[in-house]
């Protein structure tokens, strides 16, 4: 059975910033792509529906019966934030369709809020876990000594989702002698859902700029979530600092060196002491552990042992 990657007829991905979701995230795991409405009931096949799908067409899909169908669905979960999923249409969808013989749930990230509560209310039977895969989107200079001796960190801030991001800019910002040894860059926004883009610093223009700094700053959300963040990081061949995630393993935690989130300014100060030669090594080692361990050929063996331990082939 071909795995596809069914894309909305309706959503606008060209006016997302990154690629969680859509054509991108289907090229990143090497998925071909159709359509909501090309999904045909005598087709056998495992369909993997994006997360942008539209209302309308949830309730399409809800009315081809997909019990009636031959393929196996895999719904994807991205945040799984009470805020954001108790009240979304999506995720009313996903729990009214759960106890389908043939739907199956995909996420990046461990089951932890409405996605723990889904998982539970399937006998934890039917969610799988794939990260973000790793695969080299653009070449970038590794070495360090033509970098600038800053941290930068992006994205957006707010204790409520980012609490260690917050943290981080809320303590050491403060420090003047810290404080310009850190670049904030700013989230650009999202324009896919209706908001001003402030910068172009995406796609590979964002990995470029990344890439002008020794130190990439990142942390999980109040989840502790594996953001693209940290694929990124390795792919501008940063020396990545902060938290890392509950899903990495040892080896990559051996590559990442963590903060004391009780003691920053010590904390972050003691990187700048750290030999080059070091330095360049801890960001080498990350980069190699990421392409390893998010490799796509690695993950979609892993959903390939998944179908087959639920007999669905």
């Amino acid at each position: 059975m071909q795995k596809v990657y069914i894309l909305s007829d309706e959503f606008n991905y060209s006016k997302m910033i990154t690629y969680d979701a859509g054509p991108l995230y289907a090229d990143q795991m090497g998925w071909k792509t159709s359509s909501i409405k090309a999904i045909a009931p005598q087709v056998n096949q495992i369909n993997i529906i994006d997360p942008r799908i539209t209302e309308s067409e949830c309730y399409y899909l809800e009315t081809l019966n997909l019990e009636k169908i031959n393929s196996i669905f895999f719904f994807r979960i991205v945040d799984p934030y009470y805020e954001q999923c108790n009240n979304h249409w999506y995720y009313k969808f996903l729990v009214k369709i759960k106890d389908k013989q043939n739907v199956y749930f995909l996420s990046p990230y461990q089951p932890e809020e409405f996605t723990k509560d889904l998982d539970d209310a399937t006998n934890n039977e039917k969610l799988l876990v794939i990260p973000y895969a790793f695969k080299t989107r653009c070449h970038i200079n590794s070495n360090l000594k033509i970098r600038k001796n800053k941290i930068i960190l992006s994205g957006a801030i707010g204790s409520l989702f980012y609490p260690y991001r917050q943290k981080f800019l809320d303590k050491v910002g403060r420090n003047i002698l810290l404080r310009h040894r850190i670049e904030l860059l700013e989230h650009p926004g999202y324009p896919d859902i209706g908001q001003k883009q402030r910068h172009d610093y995406i796609g590979t223009k964002y990995i470029e700029h990344l890439s002008r700094f020794r130190f990439m700053f990142v942390s999980p959300s109040r989840c502790s979530l594996e953001f693209l963040k940290y694929t990124e990081c390795a792919h501008a061949r940063c020396v990545p600092v902060g938290k890392a995630p509950r899903s990495f393993s040892l080896n990559q935690k051996n590559t990442f060196i963590e903060l004391d989130f009780n003691h920053l300014f010590q904390s972050t100060s003691r990187l700048f002491s750290i030999p080059l030669s070091e330095l360049q090594n801890i960001a080498e080692q990350y980069y190699q552990v990421m392409k390893v361990e998010r490799d796509p050929d690695l993950l979609n063996s892993k959903l390939d042992s998944f179908i087959a331990s639920q007999c669905l082939l």
